[in-house]
């Protein structure tokens, strides 16, 4: 696919921001899990200060809504890192991080074509997600009418990960799994379990 480079500034914005953060805790985690050396306390640590801006914890296996309930989410397992723009949680038995990222682009995209946008996701997420190793498959996905994508990885590593991106109403949503084994039915229900309401996105300005 050849990239149009109109669109690479949006790309070098989202990314870096989105997935970079979150890569190597991930692949930290989930290298425990195939030593078979699990810390027990990986829950957030008791003395993070949260903001009213900030989700609030939340339980095991809970759902997750964002800040302004325009999307919820069922999230396995335990919190590990949970920020305004940000969750994550993980699965000690199936040995499985989840995460979800969400963040207003800053630019009109309203004019991009469902190929733009998708454009831009397929990029950004193989310049981000260490995609040394094998895309197994990539599917174009749509909810509530909006353009998305599906990339089932198998990483350098020897993980497994997949991951879907979605551009609604200029808000950009980032789901991933990934896991030192084989993804399992509860990877497939955290990624069906994911809902948008676009009527309730507002933008910050």
């Amino acid at each position: 696919m050849k990239f149009n480079p109109n669109l690479k500034p949006i790309v070098i914005f989202l990314f870096p921001l989105a997935l970079l953060a979150i890569q190597n805790p991930v692949i930290a985690l989930v290298n425990q899990g195939k030593s078979g050396s699990f810390d027990g306390n990986l829950a957030l640590n008791s003395t993070t200060k949260f903001t009213k801006k900030q989700p609030l914890k939340i339980a095991i296996n809970d759902y997750y809504y964002g800040p302004q309930r325009d999307f919820e989410i069922w999230m396995p397992g335990a919190v590990i890192k949970n920020t305004h723009n940000s969750l994550m949680t993980i699965n000690t038995t199936t040995r499985t991080v989840y995460m979800i990222f969400h963040k207003d682009i800053p630019v009109d995209i309203y004019s991009w074509s469902s190929k733009d946008i998708r454009e831009v996701l397929q990029t950004a997420l193989r310049q981000n997600l260490d995609l040394r190793g094998k895309v197994v498959k990539s599917t174009n996905m749509v909810i509530k009418g909006y353009p998305g994508i599906d990339l089932l990885i198998q990483h350098s590593d020897g993980t497994q990960g997949q991951y879907q991106g979605y551009v609604v109403r200029r808000r950009l949503y980032l789901l991933g799994a990934r896991t030192a084994y084989e993804l399992t039915t509860e990877a497939t229900n955290f990624f069906d379990s994911f809902r948008v309401y676009p009527s309730r996105i507002v933008h910050s300005r």
